[in-house]
């Protein structure tokens, strides 16, 4: 999570005013239509958030997805595809669809996306306009859902929902680089909806609430819950064979991971009873090298930790594993009102079939 030093706030202050007022007046621009949105023929649900760092945005845009293939679309994801091996190539995939090391051609968390969801279609591009269009030339019925969309306002969209972190500052937090947020908090007058994630552990639980109705007094506030359901050996989660394997017991695990909050997936391990003798994160979307695991795993040897603990968007990067005990911990996403959370996306979509 994207943190910097108090000590480094003087020198920060006049660039965090700089990105302040660029990214207010461009807003400025497309709220007075100055400049104009590129329109898709079909719905677009956009999924994003307001600060750098986890989130928790993928686990969401699956759960949209799957909410979608439920009420009887196809939904197709839109997304850049960060750290992968190549950014100015673009590709689309249909269901049932492969391809090499998916994650270094498409990016870990599309990868991870397909896997969840294999029946979407999947556009990876920079620009999410010409690859929509190019899906909608095979596809014509797809319902789209743009990852990590609430800043790229190029793309009109029908409906957008954006994932506030509770574990992360927000209303005593600064605009980058002073602080972690993308955007000023009044950029949340342009959602339709907001999810918090997390249980709420502070009084600052309904001061949050409180400042998005007065920023939007329409929007639609839901809660969420991302929490780890099974622990699965790295062999049988790779054969995709978990559905059919209960969850490992394991009392003490040393954790390692490349992803935007870790502080959130020490949390949710210690939750399950065990103990994390230690741990070494990296930065998000680190692909981790021989290197990297070697040290890993010497230091999980002398911790007597009984195994390393990774999350899917690291072993979906994964083509050798480490010669130690490996566990998957896989992640679900609970809506506090599922129903309601449904009848949005269903109003969001329309009549569209």
């Amino acid at each position: 999570m994207y943190k910097p030093s108090p000590f480094l706030a003087p020198l920060l202050f006049v660039p965090g005013l700089i990105f302040e007022t660029v990214i207010r007046v461009r807003n400025l621009t497309y709220s007075a239509g100055l400049r104009s949105a590129r329109s898709l023929t079909r719905p677009v649900i956009s999924v994003g958030n307001l600060t750098l760092g986890g989130s928790g945005k993928t686990p969401l845009v699956i759960y949209v997805a799957q909410t979608l293939r439920n009420l009887g679309h196809t939904p197709a994801v839109l997304s850049r595809g960060y750290a992968r091996r190549s950014l100015a190539i673009s590709h689309v995939l249909p269901p049932g669809e492969e391809v090499p090391s998916p994650a270094c051609v498409l990016g870990d968390e599309p990868a991870l996306m397909r896997r969840r969801v294999p029946e979407i279609w999947l556009g990876i591009s920079p620009d999410r306009y010409a690859i929509g269009r190019e899906i909608l030339v095979r596809c014509p019925g797809v319902i789209f859902v743009l990852d990590d969309g609430f800043q790229r306002r190029r793309l009109r969209r029908d409906h957008d929902i954006v994932i506030i972190d509770r574990t992360q500052p927000l209303l005593r937090n600064h605009l980058f680089p002073r602080g972690s947020l993308r955007e000023p908090l009044s950029g949340l007058c342009r959602a339709h909806a907001v999810v918090l994630n997390g249980t709420p552990e502070t009084s600052d639980s309904n001061s949050i609430e409180k400042a998005i109705r007065e920023i939007s007094p329409r929007i639609r506030i839901f809660h969420c819950i991302q929490r780890i359901v099974s622990l699965m050996p790295f062999a049988i989660w790779n054969a995709r064979e978990s559905g059919n394997v209960s969850s490992v017991q394991c009392t003490t695990a040393w954790l390692a991971a490349a992803l935007g909050n870790p502080a959130r997936f020490l949390k949710d391990v210690e939750d399950l009873g065990i103990r994390v003798a230690g741990s070494r994160f990296f930065r998000d979307h680190h692909r981790l090298t021989r290197k990297d695991w070697h040290r890993c795993i010497e230091s999980a040897r002398r911790c007597n930790a009984e195994a390393v603990i990774i999350t899917e968007k690291d072993a979906i990067k994964i083509v050798e594993p480490p010669d130690f005990p490996l566990l998957v911990a896989v992640q679900s996403t609970l809506i506090d009102q599922p129903g309601e959370f449904e009848q949005m996306l269903r109003e969001a979509v329309g009549d569209a079939q």
